[in-house]
């Protein structure tokens, strides 16, 4: 469990966390705020939804003072940094009029008077929140006019509602800003072979549930595949993730945890995943989606799902096996038309906008400018 993490269950969890939690946002509300002072924090770095709305802002030339909240300070970045869970970042944020964020940070400490604008870092296919079966931590609903939550269709808010027992009212239909990249850029591969990405799910049980864990699985034959289809298989972990299924050599190669999912996706030619909502993105791109999930039963038994049927909500093949990996795998790179009616159908059910202007909306939303 993450630092921030245990820190909020003690917040929420103890009556000197409660009784502290008053103090800090009594505190927060009588400091003066900087009314042109808006702070960033995302996992990783300077990525995400709030790294393409920070850049979308400074496009526009105004006199927001933007920083950012980090982990480890970037010299090649020009924007004003300060190093979490330090006193110089938190009085930056108790100074800051606006608070973006795409993981919940400062919430709980956050006074009323500051708008926070909660961009999270993607739409729920897995329950979460109040809609797990045994959910780590419960925040209480954000229901106040300077509380903002984004989602992309309304299927999409009404998920997030239930997950967040939050007011649908303060929950915006803006799209993500983070897809105005895959929408706007060309290729950002270098690499001219055919691109298989891989990006499952964030996992804290230490178990490894990946295309490698399969039985049948061999790391030959896979090889051989990728050889002779001219292809690389990319894997991207969650930057949260231990990394028991990390490997690289040959035409596998495991790209940095902390690299912007965001920077590469749009040159990928068939995305593979298990329960990662990143391919809600990808169907923007109307291209195959693979699905391993050789625990798919054990997985909805234990974690569960807020949209359901998954084999509904899932516009692609669904393999538990090595060798039914590959054959799926084959006829995507063969045949384009493969689950494209069915990516049409989910795509439209959740991503009402389909354009460049998530940025745009979501900024137009906040500051009415």
């Amino acid at each position: 469990m993450s630092l921030h993490d245990s820190f909020v269950r003690f917040l929420l969890n103890s009556w000197i966390g409660r009784a502290l939690n008053l103090i800090m946002v009594a505190i927060n509300r009588l400091v003066p705020k900087r009314d042109n002072q808006i702070l960033f924090e995302s996992i990783p770095d300077f990525s995400d939804n709030p790294s393409q709305l920070y850049s979308y802002i400074k496009s526009l030339g105004t006199d927001y003072r933007m920083i950012w909240v980090v982990d480890s300070i970037r010299d090649d970045l020009d924007a004003p940094q300060y190093l979490r869970n330090t006193p110089s970042e938190f009085w930056q944020f108790l100074r800051s009029r606006y608070i973006v964020s795409s993981h919940g940070y400062h919430l709980m400490i956050r006074a009323g008077n500051q708008v926070y604008l909660n961009l999270w870092h993607g739409m729920p296919l897995k329950a979460m929140g109040y809609t797990e079966r045994e959910p780590s931590i419960l925040l209480p609903g954000v229901c106040d006019e300077n509380y903002y939550l984004i989602a992309t269709s309304t299927i999409m808010r009404n998920a997030l509602a239930a997950c967040f027992n939050q007011d649908a009212r303060r929950i915006h239909i803006t799209g993500q800003p983070r897809n105005d990249k895959l929408l706007t850029e060309g290729r950002t591969m270098d690499d001219s072979r055919t691109i298989i990405l891989y990006t499952p799910t964030y996992r804290d049980t230490g178990r490894d549930e990946s295309i490698f864990s399969m039985p049948d699985y061999s790391e030959e034959k896979f090889q051989d595949f990728l050889r002779e289809h001219d292809a690389v298989f990319l894997m991207k972990l969650h930057p949260l993730d231990s990394g028991i299924r990390q490997r690289s050599g040959g035409n596998i190669r495991a790209l940095d945890p902390s690299e912007d999912l965001y920077d590469i996706l749009q040159g990928v030619d068939v995305l593979v995943t298990d329960y990662s909502s990143v391919y809600f993105d990808f169907l923007l791109l109307d291209r195959p989606v693979i699905f391993a999930v050789p625990d798919l039963e054990e997985y909805r038994r234990v974690r569960g799902f807020v949209l359901e049927p998954f084999e509904f909500w899932a516009p692609g093949p669904r393999v538990e096996t090595f060798t039914d990996f590959l054959e799926e795998l084959e006829r995507c790179l063969e045949d384009d038309d493969y689950y494209r009616r069915e990516r049409r159908i989910v795509n439209s059910l959740v991503n009402q906008h389909q354009d460049a202007g998530s940025s745009r909306r979501v900024y137009e939303l906040v500051w009415g400018d």
